[in-house]
């Protein structure tokens, strides 16, 4: 798995990821592995992802709200451009027409109620990435949700402060269908805060 970013700190956490990683591989076929590195090195590793997922997720749905004047990586990623480590709209599932091409009818039937960046389709991506990774494991879906708290705050940095509201309303539906998982398994409210 690679992960480009932009972001100096999380390369270097990612770096040290993958360091632990292969150490641990190499430990692994030397006879001596140890579970609790293996399973603290499966929770940062899953964290990272929930967070760079739900990172990017909120980067494109803020893009679509808010069109940023001579950005040219916003500008390409609107036009569905690819260019090698940056997202693309084909990464996030999307294969409409380009949205700076859209009519203005057109982008706002994708942030309404049932468009592939409406809150209850974004948030479902978002909470579906963390639910099928962690499958009932209460403490990797704690992690992915940590992840998507975490990868937020991260967008929110790169967007230069507070996002659009309906980021935040992505971010609070999403949550919510990670936090109802969590809450099945028999954590409680308090559980989540931990």
């Amino acid at each position: 798995m690679q992960i480009r970013e932009t972001n100096p700190q999380f390369n270097m956490q990612y770096s040290s990821l993958e360091i632990a990683i292969s150490h641990a591989r190499q430990t692994q076929k030397g006879g001596g592995f140890s579970e609790s590195i293996s399973l603290d090195i499966r929770f940062t590793e899953f964290t990272l992802q929930s967070g760079d997922f739900h990172k990017r997720n909120t980067h494109a749905h803020g893009a679509l709200m808010t069109m940023v004047e001579g950005n040219q990586d916003i500008k390409d990623f609107l036009m569905g451009l690819e260019h090698e480590g940056m997202l693309s709209l084909k990464d996030l599932g999307y294969e409409g027409k380009p949205i700076l091409k859209l009519s203005p009818e057109e982008a706002s039937s994708l942030i309404a109620d049932g468009g592939f960046f409406s809150v209850e389709n974004t948030a479902k991506r978002g909470a579906d990435f963390v639910l099928s990774g962690a499958g009932d494991d209460l403490e990797m879906l704690k992690a992915g949700r940590e992840g998507i708290v975490k990868g937020f705050e991260e967008a929110e940095k790169l967007w230069g402060g507070k996002l659009p509201d309906i980021a935040y309303e992505t971010q609070k539906r999403t949550l919510e269908m990670i936090d109802e998982k969590i809450r099945s398994l028999g954590a409680n409210a308090l559980d989540l805060a931990a």
